[in-house]
């Protein structure tokens, strides 16, 4: 049997992890957002990148920085390629790529780096989906990838100046490639300072790569300004970010909940973190980058190397473990740790930027213990045999039959899925009735199914195209304040459509001035009396 064909149980483990993260990503099609986006794309591909918004009859003259044009194009091609399956596929291939990256940035494969690395894959879970946010988990874990090799020495420093034609893209794609020009920067910053405040690892960079660094993550930023947008790109994140309104009323913008057990993993990596630096044999803050009880460390197969330093990091040895918290560990960790307490959007960010840095300092941990041969494979491969590489084909076999029948089981309910989410029949109903060309007042979250179906909408997911002025307003009818029939009557509504049972249904079956002329388990509509 040739090597091609001997599946030992290494390279069985790496398979089951890349089967195991495609089909963890598998899911329906539920993202509110995904079905503007979709619509977009399509408005793209015929009439050009908008200016200004077009599927509402409230805000029209509202301008519309349209940042994720070209996820949204691409969404739509795969969507007119295979439908709703397609896009369901297409976004799980990309989750699994970004933490398939994630694991390859990481010391320690296959076994510790694959269990850490899903772990923040269920820890980033909770914004999987169709949508372009994507994007940037993908383009994180490049960035990550690539800076990680440098200051491993695997690839050379003219690496770095691929990262400003992915901001390029990046800029295209999301407006969150200023995670990717922050991330770089931090990097940079970090090193700069573990060579000015203290030691020097193996992995901090020569200054002169710091220097390469500092001027990619500069002409990176200005990349990011090659885009429809032009320079306005540089401003709207943090207009985003200073939204009063996303900040308190959208839920994924909110610090997480930890009563929630979703948000658990999320604290577990934060616990693993700080862990991993206190049992660290030299968890000192500054000082070399070595164990000074050891001359040499174990890389990922199992054999022993010398640590030579060179210009950028130990350019001609495998990946050490440092031994201490570095300057750039502590930025990173914190930075992107505190980014995600403060909301939960930022929590998939922190789980790509941390886990390298778990990783190598958990490898160190063990390193030299008892778990260290196993992590390694070592005393396995001694004992392997015919018989169990038969076994372990077909284990992977079954896996694989898992992983299709799991994710036909997905695509074929993706349909019931959604009618158990969006009002389907309720706008069957408007369109029946005569009403989908009416002027009705919707709930947020059914805005972007409804610019699916093309009804004109009173809000949807835009909140950047709306602002906080019209957010607040529109909140005045859904909160029935004192005054929530005043938007209603400003704006001319014909027709309310909400969620069954919410305060607003339930003040407007007791109002004389509307009636309630449809009903199902998910959703009710009026109409003003007399129409």
């Amino acid at each position: 049997m040739t090597k091609i064909f001997f599946l030992n149980t290494k390279r069985l483990f790496v398979a089951l992890f890349a089967i195991a993260l495609f089909t963890m990503a598998v899911r329906e099609t539920l993202d509110p957002d995904m079905w503007w986006h979709l619509r977009t794309g399509e408005y793209i591909l015929q009439n050009g990148i908008p200016a200004q918004d077009v599927f509402t009859f409230t805000v029209p003259q509202n301008a519309w920085v349209t940042h994720e044009w070209l996820s949204q194009v691409i969404m739509w091609l795969v969507y007119l390629a295979a439908g709703l399956p397609g896009l369901i596929l297409f976004f799980a291939a990309l989750i699994a790529l970004t933490y398939w990256l994630l694991y390859l940035a990481c010391a320690g494969r296959p076994y510790l780096a694959a269990f850490i690395v899903l772990l923040a894959a269920i820890t980033s879970a909770i914004v999987w989906g169709a949508r372009p946010q994507i994007f940037n988990l993908l383009l994180t874990a490049v960035f990550v990838l690539i800076v990680e090799r440098v200051k491993d020495g695997k690839w050379r420093t003219w690496t770095l100046w691929l990262l400003p034609l992915l901001t390029l893209v990046w800029a295209n794609l999301h407006s969150g490639y200023l995670l990717g020009v922050v991330l770089l920067g931090t990097y940079a910053v970090g090193d700069t300072a573990q060579r000015w405040l203290a030691t020097p690892t193996e992995r901090t960079l020569a200054q002169p790569a710091i220097f390469q660094l500092f001027g990619v993550t500069i002409i990176s930023f200005l990349a990011a300004a090659v885009n429809p947008s032009g320079f306005e790109l540089w401003i709207y994140p943090f207009l985003t970010l200073g939204s009063g309104a996303m900040q308190g009323y959208i839920q994924e913008w909110l610090s997480p909940d930890f009563h929630q057990t979703y948000f658990w993993p999320f604290a577990g990596m934060l616990a693993l973190g700080v862990l991993g630096w206190v049992f660290n044999k030299s968890g000192q803050f500054t000082g070399s980058g070595r164990s000074p009880d050891r001359a040499s460390w174990l890389d990922n197969e199992g054999t022993n190397h010398n640590v030579k330093a060179s210009g950028t990091a130990a350019q001609n040895a495998p990946t050490p473990a440092p031994a201490r918290v570095t300057f750039t560990d502590l930025l990173l960790f914190l930075g992107t740790g505190a980014a995600g307490l403060l909301s939960a959007r930022h929590i998939p960010l922190f789980a790509i930027v941390a886990t390298p840095i778990i990783v190598r300092h958990w490898h160190n941990v063990i390193a030299g213990s008892r778990l260290e041969p196993v992590l390694h494979d070592s005393l396995l491969e001694q004992t392997m045999k015919l018989l169990f590489a038969v076994l372990n084909w077909v284990i992977l076999l079954v896996a694989v039959g898992t992983a299709v029948l799991y994710s036909n089981t997905k695509i074929d309910n993706n349909e019931t899925a959604i009618a158990a989410r969006y009002p389907v029949a309720a706008v069957d109903y408007l369109e029946e009735a005569g009403l989908d060309d009416a002027r009705g007042y919707n709930s947020y979250n059914w805005g972007g199914y409804l610019i699916w179906r093309g009804v004109p909408v009173f809000v949807d997911g835009r909140a950047d195209v709306y602002g906080d002025p019209f957010l607040l307003r529109y909140r005045e009818t859904f909160e029935v304040r004192p005054t929530w029939q005043e938007p209603l009557d400003e704006y001319e509504v014909d027709y309310v459509l909400m969620e069954r049972g919410t305060p607003l249904t339930t003040v407007l079956a007791t109002s004389p001035d509307w009636k309630q002329v449809y009903e199902d388990d998910i959703a009710q509509i009026f109409v003003r009396n007399g129409d």
